[in-house]
């Protein structure tokens, strides 16, 4: 396996991680958190100021949303878990 290709193993590995500790925490908050209270909670809160702060798990977050797996209240900022029917 190339140099590459186990960094982009591992990377997803992670990526994986965060998905499910998002969900774990949407899940045990139903009424929803916005992007800035999940990265504090994960301790993923970014040190850099502006409209990038917390970029990776807003990120990860719309992920998350294109898979049908999270909703965003566009008036609130809240993100919710969806349940699969």
């Amino acid at each position: 396996m190339s140099d590459d290709t186990a960094a982009r193993v591992l990377a997803q590995e992670g990526l994986c991680h965060i998905e499910r500790a998002i969900l774990i925490l949407l899940e045990d908050h139903p009424a929803g958190l916005r992007n800035s209270q999940i990265a504090d909670l994960l301790g993923l809160r970014s040190s850099i100021r502006g409209r990038q702060r917390n970029y990776l798990t807003y990120s990860v977050l719309g992920g998350l949303m294109d898979k049908g797996k999270v909703a965003q209240d566009r008036e609130t900022s809240i993100f919710t878990r969806v349940y699969d029917p």
